[in-house]
């Protein structure tokens, strides 16, 4: 058992606060990149204020866009100019899917956790949200100035 109280902790001593993250008008392909570069599972999605307008998962990139499949993005990615030069109809549909902006498949109306919210609070956030990671932390002017992800919650336990 750890010798720091659990009760005692906050959000923001799990959090990360070194915070990655994209605006509403990045191109689709270019925050697809990012997540599968830096494998996460999502990032905040924030305007020039940095503040909170939405979050971008992999599970939008999956089920909210029928033109987007993960796995199957990432082979175009890596296939572009093979593509390219095999018919017009298929670089129609790329050309659809580059057009695509973080706007039109993100989360606009994100589970937040604020920094001083407790350990409990944060874990039934993320039991009453299966899918839901990782979870932006705001403060009053919802300004972005964390994140908090499933493996963030266990990191209070084991120190």
């Amino acid at each position: 058992m750890p010798d720091k109280n659990i009760s005692s902790i906050c959000v923001k001593d799990a959090m990360v606060k070194k915070v990655i993250s994209v605006e509403e008008n990045t191109p689709l392909i270019k925050a697809a990149k990012l997540i599968m570069s830096h494998n996460f599972d999502g990032v905040p999605v924030v305007d020039g204020n940095n503040k909170l307008v939405g979050i971008l998962t992999e599970y939008d990139l999956i089920e909210k866009s029928s033109s987007i499949h993960l796995p199957t993005f990432q082979k175009i990615l890596e296939n572009l100019n093979v593509f390219k030069q095999d018919s017009s109809n298929f670089q129609k549909e790329v050309k659809e899917v580059t057009a695509l902006k973080v706007k039109d498949v993100m989360n606009s109306d994100p589970l937040t956790l604020r920094p001083e919210d407790s350990f409990d609070t944060m874990l039934n956030a993320f039991r009453e949200h299966h899918r839901v990671n990782p979870i932006p932390v705001i403060d009053k002017n919802k300004k972005v100035v964390g994140v908090v992800s499933r493996f963030d919650v266990l990191k209070p336990i084991k120190n």
